[in-house]
């Protein structure tokens, strides 16, 4: 059970008020347990099938494309009528509207909602959420969103499901590029003689809210090769090459894209798959005949909001 699905679930526990105990399910029986002992008025499944049978509304969140399809699998042998389906996952639009169609055609209902956020938001409840699918659907699960697991909607009702993986897709250009600028913008300061300290003033006043504030903090903290990943680059590669495959369908270019997936390969190889999404400012200081790991401290009486 990830940081993401432990900050959504313990926000439902809190702030959801629901009625029966929340049904917890993670392949690793321990972690579930462990998770439902510390967040109180929950329960934990022995398995997939026994969390489906038992609940009305399946919320998911694994990590990766494969695995959503696996669960679904075995999902889709059960009985399925009346039973809402909320997939969470980053998975292509394709894969989204085929599931949607198989649930639907068992007499199920389906919606996804890929968030926008990493966990420390996700654990302040800041997430935003964008919901696709029948109006009905998505009606019966607003209740569980702003004010319990984020700050915002953006609503795709009415809209395939699908729809809500492509923005999630397109979104993660913006987050790519964010990422990139900020780190271009730091090594830049650092060589031409500015120093991160003036550059972080400026940023903090321009930018003071998530993402720029999560990234300046990890960046300039070093936190991207010294602490546990947020998101691996080998898993933001992966969601990059459905990102690319999309804008190759498409016949986009996104060049500066490319160029921050180019940083996320330079700092696999130096670092490993685990290494911070962050760590794309490690590869810019490669290149720029900087050490990979930064030894700067970023300015401690500057506030770094949403951190």
């Amino acid at each position: 059970m990830g940081g993401m699905a432990q900050a959504m679930t313990r926000n439902l526990v809190a702030k959801g008020n629901i009625e029966e105990p929340l049904i917890l399910y993670n392949r690793t029986r321990s972690r579930a347990e462990d998770h439902s002992a510390k967040i109180g008025h929950s329960t934990v499944a022995a398995t997939l099938e026994e969390a489906v049978s038992k609940s009305d509304i399946i919320w998911s969140c694994v990590q990766d494309q494969e695995a959503v399809i696996q669960c679904f699998e075995k999902i889709l042998t059960q009985d399925l009528h009346g039973k809402l389906f909320l997939e969470c996952s980053t998975i292509s639009p394709e894969v989204t509207n085929n599931l949607a169609r198989r649930v639907l055609g068992a007499r199920g209902e389906f919606v996804a909602m890929p968030v926008f956020g990493e966990p420390t938001m996700a654990e302040k409840g800041l997430l935003v959420c964008v919901p696709a699918g029948a109006f009905h659907s998505v009606e019966r699960i607003k209740p569980y969103l702003t004010g319990v697991v984020g700050r915002a909607v953006v609503d795709l009702a009415g809209e395939e499901p699908g729809q809500a993986s492509l923005l999630k897709m397109i979104g993660n250009v913006m987050i790519m590029t964010t990422m990139e600028t900020v780190a271009e913008v730091y090594v830049f300061a650092e060589k031409a003689g500015l120093g991160t300290q003036q550059m972080q003033k400026l940023m903090g006043t321009m930018f003071p809210n998530p993402p720029h504030s999560i990234y300046s903090a990890k960046m300039l903290g070093g936190d991207y090769c010294r602490e546990d990943a947020i998101v691996g680059v080998g898993k933001a590669q992966a969601l990059a090459a459905l990102v690319l495959e999309l804008a190759t369908a498409s016949k986009t270019c996104l060049k500066s894209y490319e160029v921050a997936v180019e940083h996320l390969a330079a700092a696999e190889a130096y670092a490993g798959p685990a290494c911070d999404i962050t760590g794309i400012y490690g590869a810019v200081r490669l290149e720029s005949d900087l050490p990979f790991e930064n030894k700067i401290e970023q300015d401690s009486s500057l506030p770094i909001h949403g951190s």
